[in-house]
């Protein structure tokens, strides 16, 4: 079992497909903005499913109207990714997302 990144075939194989199979393919330069960052902690992946959500990430009702002035992000909203995994932090990319098109979309009704 290998302790360093792009030594797996796991890494080499899911990264770059411009240089899959070799340690370059899991980190690449990231060259243009806007950068983002967040303080990351370590939890649990509890939840199995959660409250529909349209693509501003407002909470739909069961007849699927927006319930004014709810939203969900990330690891507390159905997966965007429908019923598959998509591995260990999936649900950080969706957490920033919903978030920001939350903030916007809240924002937007004031």
């Amino acid at each position: 079992m290998s302790n360093y990144r792009g030594e797996s075939a796991h890494d080499t194989e899911w990264g770059d497909p411009a240089v899959k199979g070799t340690p370059q393919a899991t980190l690449g330069p990231i060259e243009k903005g806007p950068f983002y960052a967040i303080e990351v902690k370590s939890g649990t992946l509890g939840t199995k499913v959660g409250p529909k959500t349209n693509e501003n990430g407002a909470v739909l009702n069961v007849d699927g109207g927006v319930i004014p002035g709810l939203y969900a992000a990330g690891n507390v909203m159905a997966s965007p990714m429908g019923m598959t995994y998509g591995g260990a932090g999936g649900t950080l990319a969706p957490g920033m997302v919903f978030g920001f098109l939350a903030r916007r979309d809240a924002a937007g009704r004031c």
